[in-house]
């Protein structure tokens, strides 16, 4: 009985430690709006990598990758411009993206630039 009962509340534990990482659908997302300057054909496109991690690309010329926190119901990760696509081409930004069923909002920073985006599924 004592194995059965390690047994058990070692899979209530793996079970609690499990992310889920369906709060924001992989697809495309149009720019609604932007600190960094509104852009009627700004799109994002999410695609999922793993369970718990996506890439984010623009179709200005950057890129990231992100990673679910449970806890924080949000997902963290970093962005960076393509070469050759703009100025800030070499800075790693730090971005955090929220999704409430209706916009995702990616909120990007780093010294030189930060910028806060809402998007909707397009």
């Amino acid at each position: 009985m004592r194995k059965i009962i390690t047994a058990l509340c070692g899979l209530m534990v793996a079970a609690s430690m499990q992310v889920n990482a369906d709060e924001l659908p992989a697809g495309k997302y149009r720019q609604a709006t932007s600190t960094g300057g509104n852009c009627a054909d700004c799109e994002l496109t999410v695609t999922r990598v793993t369970p718990q991690i996506i890439q984010c690309a623009s179709n200005n010329g950057w890129t990231g990758f992100a990673y679910y926190i449970t806890k924080e119901d949000k997902y963290r990760g970093a962005l960076q411009w393509q070469s050759g696509k703009a100025d800030y081409e070499k800075v790693v930004m730090t971005v955090d993206i929220s999704y409430d069923k209706k916009t995702l909002t990616l909120d990007a920073k780093s010294a030189p630039l930060s910028f806060k985006e809402t998007y909707r599924p397009k």
